[in-house]
């Protein structure tokens, strides 16, 4: 009895034991289940306070990329408006240039055509009023026999030959303050005292008439074809003006012209004949030689002179 007793008492032992492990391993699960939680929801809360504003610096990063690149991206657009506008900016110049290029040929077309005063006046108020000159000196040339010499030449070369000829005029007359009015054919006609009025008109057609004999008689002596010019001065009153309204032309008018064209025609070759008008202004600076009067329709007498050089 006392036996069965004892073992019932070692399996009551037996199974507080094994009750109390498992209540205790039941209560450690929980435990550690709990810590484990704890532990979850702390690392998580860690994670969570971390990250976060990991997660911020980089959205805030991708913001800034975003907007770097749409700064760029309007940079571009900036540099492309620029190259633009520096092409548009070119264009421009170069257009501007053209125009100012084809100003400046068409005002040295016009000073080919017009002496500079009227040229300046047509610019500036678009119309020239026709003015009178009351002390002008007027040269008139033309080549002797032009027509029988040209008769047997080619056209080309005698248009060759004048323009030598005549650019070379130009030259000189411009230097002597002249100004060349037209040349028709082979005649030339050129003035000073206008439009421009000049004290010294007189001498300065002279002396640019000596240079042009000097030259023509230069060019003879060293050329095939022989050239030779009447010339023939008077001084007086003379009109001017503009002819023509589509294709200008400065002209010139009234019995000085006319009368210079008569010392032309009745001089010699290679000489330069001057009227008394001319001559009564000249003689104290220029050396002549009286000529025979010669009756003139229109005009009645007329004395004349060969003009033979300055006086030293």
């Amino acid at each position: 009895m006392i036996h069965i007793l004892y073992i019932i008492a070692i399996l009551i032992l037996v199974v507080c034991y094994i009750l109390t492990t498992m209540y205790f391993m039941t209560r450690g699960k929980k435990q550690t289940d709990t810590l484990i939680h704890d532990l979850e929801k702390d690392k998580q809360d860690f994670l969570s306070k971390t990250l976060a504003p990991m997660r911020e610096s980089e959205e805030e990063k991708l913001k800034i990329a975003e907007a770097n690149l749409k700064l760029l991206e309007h940079q571009e657009k900036l540099q492309e408006q620029k190259l633009e506008m520096a092409e548009a900016n070119l264009k421009l110049l170069e257009l501007k240039e053209q125009v100012e290029n084809e100003k400046e040929r068409s005002e040295k077309l016009l000073l080919n055509i017009l002496p500079a005063r009227v040229a300046q006046q047509l610019k500036e108020t678009g119309r020239s009023v026709p003015e009178s000159f009351d002390n002008v000196t007027v040269f008139f040339s033309d080549i002797v026999d032009f027509t029988r010499l040209t008769s047997s030449i080619d056209p080309t070369e005698v248009i060759d030959e004048l323009s030598d000829i005549f650019t070379e005029f130009d030259k000189i007359f411009s230097r002597n303050n002249c100004e060349r009015i037209k040349t028709i054919g082979d005649a030339y006609l050129s003035v000073s005292g206008m439009p421009t009025p000049d004290t010294n008109h007189f001498s300065n057609i002279l002396n640019a008439s000596l240079e042009a004999i000097e030259f023509l008689n230069k060019r003879n002596s060293q050329s095939a074809m022989k050239w030779h010019m009447r010339m023939g001065v008077h001084s007086g009153r003379v009109v001017g003006g503009i002819v023509g309204v589509e294709k200008y032309i400065y002209d010139v008018f009234g019995d000085t012209i006319n009368t210079a064209a008569r010392m032309e025609r009745y001089s010699e070759p290679m000489h330069i004949n001057v009227s008394e008008e001319t001559y009564k202004l000249a003689k104290d600076q220029f050396d002549f030689t009286e000529r025979i009067p010669v009756e003139v329709k229109g005009k009645g007498t007329i004395n004349m002179y060969f003009l033979n050089g300055k006086i030293k």
